[in-house]
């Protein structure tokens, strides 16, 4: 193989691949990526065997070819090349990028990895399915041990698209007006959701999503991505939104009420009895954050807007702020008592809802 490429659009899609692979102990060849050149592109594909990721950059060709590769070291060198264009070679064995040479690896123990033909079932502008996820991904269960909630479900019918995670503790769900041409509604793996945000973070370009037999396909340009999708059942959150109810009303500047959790939180994170826990005393048109770690205790009052009777109930702080810290405008909080859910919303914001439970109440 012999070709001549682009030094920046190499680097570019090199940086993306790494995104992707992982060492692999067990098939040691997964850990590089496979470069084809044919029919003046080259071609490259990097996996995890949940994730692939295949794209392409126009190639000179003299002699076409497959070599896998690992990436950081050949990425590491090309980034302190001053050149336009980097001619690769391989050649008894080595990769070849000038006047340096490589090890490479055996193609063809390399898996067969082809872009599975699915239905486009909606287009969206990849900087908003990418805000989309940011809106939600926050309160999704963080690891593989509850594989069901660790993931986004996507949920998309006629012209809306809607983003949904849970912990089991709390509940997001953000809403995206676009059009659908058929239902569905699947729950993508949070690491993929992250690999995602990452491989479209750059571009202006629109993404086209798709679904067949358990694999979600995205689109863009010369690049191609899928990966598995988790089959076990989603909580009921449709029943969840749809049984919302509430007697008080508190509206609050966000940037104040930011101010106010982050303070309280330097000192609820290190709470033993109740880690991350405050109490929050809505009284009049106040609220009260109280909260104690034994060698510390402070006390933040900020104004509010409240409709309804005082009362108080305690709350993770860093959950609120995980959602105050997504929004730009003033928080809208709907609640019943110290035992029910309390909702929370930007202000002229229908599309955004966050729904947290509070913890037990303690004198």
């Amino acid at each position: 193989m012999k070709i001549r490429v682009n030094r920046e659009e190499l680097i570019k899609l090199l940086s993306n691949l790494s995104v992707v692979i992982k060492e692999n102990s067990i098939k040691p060849v997964i850990s590089g990526t496979k470069l084809e050149a044919k029919n003046g592109m080259a071609v490259f594909t990097g996996s995890n065997l949940e994730f692939s990721f295949i794209s392409s950059i126009p190639a000179q060709i003299e002699n076409e070819g497959v070599t896998v590769f690992k990436i950081p070291l050949i990425l590491e060198y090309i980034k302190l090349l001053e050149v336009e264009n980097l001619d690769i070679t391989v050649s008894e064995g080595k990769l070849l990028i000038h006047r340096a040479e490589f090890s490479i690896m055996d193609w063809e123990e390399y898996p067969e990895i082809k872009q599975p033909e699915s239905e486009n079932i909606f287009e969206v502008e990849s900087q908003e399915i990418i805000s989309a996820f940011e809106k939600v991904k926050f309160s999704a269960f963080p690891t593989a041990d509850n594989l069901a909630i660790n993931c986004i479900r996507m949920a998309c019918d006629d012209n809306e698209l809607n983003m949904i995670s849970t912990d089991s503790y709390r509940l997001t769900k953000y809403f995206l007006e676009t059009p659908c041409k058929s239902k569905m509604e699947v729950s993508i793996p949070l690491e993929s959701v992250n690999i995602i945000c990452k491989l479209l973070k750059d571009s202006e370009e629109k993404a086209s999503f798709g679904v067949k037999n358990g694999i979600l396909t995205i689109k863009k340009g010369n690049s191609f991505m899928s990966t598995r999708l988790i089959e076990l059942p989603f909580p009921d959150y449709k029943t969840i939104f749809k049984n919302m109810s509430y007697t008080k009303n508190i509206e609050l500047n966000t940037a104040d009420f930011k101010g106010s959790m982050k303070k309280v939180l330097t000192v609820a994170k290190r709470n033993i009895e109740t880690k991350n826990g405050a109490i929050f005393e809505f009284k009049g048109n106040r609220l009260i954050s109280t909260v104690s770690s034994g060698s510390a205790k402070t006390v933040q009052k900020i104004d509010t807007i409240k409709e309804g009777e005082d009362f108080k109930a305690s709350l993770n702080v860093k959950f609120v702020y995980d959602f105050i810290s997504n929004i730009q405008k003033n928080i809208l909080i709907k609640a019943t008592n110290s035992s029910s859910m309390f909702i929370m919303e930007e202000a002229g914001n229908k599309n955004y809802k966050y729904i947290l439970m509070p913890l037990a109440l303690r004198d």
